[in-house]
């Protein structure tokens, strides 16, 4: 009798730790499967548009985000100037060219390239093509991606005294980057910088829309420009239209 007691309880251990292993599995499998369905569920939700609504402008980053170019040596020197602080116009050094590096206005993931038009006056415009990809990446955290690579490419343009509404301009066309008008985009093919524009004020999405991203003030330089060319040297790959053309 003490054997067969003996047996039996050891086979209702047994039994229960059997049973504990499958609950615990079950539970391991159904966790797996939970995370699984939130990537897909993030991944739907970094995919689709952006909807005007959810647009909401910001004077800073919340975060330092790296550069991306087309070498590593590019984007050690766009990233070493990058701010964290793009909304005033003491953080919009960018990096590169305004570091004392040599330009590099070429292809990256966010840019397909940068090109300068200069007046006579002293007055220019930057025309920053973006990827597909770009226009549809995070509006904060790819404008400072994009400053970096202008800083990159045009010396001192991080210090110029139209640098706060030169950023005010590309933040307002990255906002507005995924708007269609009729075969193309609203922004035009080109984000385009004018030195000319004064700061929109207040930097808010209404005074976005109702200037249009500032092409409404200011008052446009006499002429065509005197000049039109890549920092690095490079000759320009695509023609400079924008909005404006």
């Amino acid at each position: 009798m003490r054997t067969f007691t003996v047996r039996l309880i050891s086979a209702r251990a047994a039994a229960r730790a059997n049973a504990a292993m499958i609950t615990a599995g079950m539970l391991l499998v159904l966790t797996l499967a939970g995370c699984g369905g939130h990537d897909a569920d993030d991944q739907d939700a970094r995919d689709r548009p952006v909807a005007i609504t959810e647009i909401t402008p910001t004077a800073t980053a919340s975060r330092s985000t790296p550069t991306p170019t087309a070498s590593r040596a590019a984007s050690r020197a766009a990233t070493a100037g990058a701010s964290t602080r793009p909304g005033s116009a003491a953080g919009l050094v960018g990096a590169g060219a305004a570091a004392g590096g040599r330009p590099y206005c070429g292809a990256s993931r966010d840019v397909e390239e940068i090109v300068v038009e200069s007046w006579s006056s002293g007055a220019f415009r930057v025309s920053l093509r973006p990827t597909v990809a770009s226009r549809k990446a995070p509006r904060t955290a790819t404008t400072q991606v994009l400053w970096s690579a202008i800083g990159a490419c045009v010396p001192g343009v991080g210090t110029a005294a139209s640098a706060e509404s030169l950023h005010q301009q590309l933040a307002c066309h990255q906002a507005l980057a995924q708007i269609r008008s009729g075969d193309g985009y609203a922004t035009g093919d080109t984000y385009d910088l004018e030195s000319w524009r004064p700061p929109m004020t207040p930097n808010s999405f209404p005074t976005w829309i109702s200037t249009r991203c500032g092409n409404t003030l200011g008052t446009d330089p006499a002429g065509g420009p005197a000049r039109v060319y890549r920092p690095d040297g490079v000759a320009a790959r695509y023609p400079v239209r924008g909005e404006h053309g």
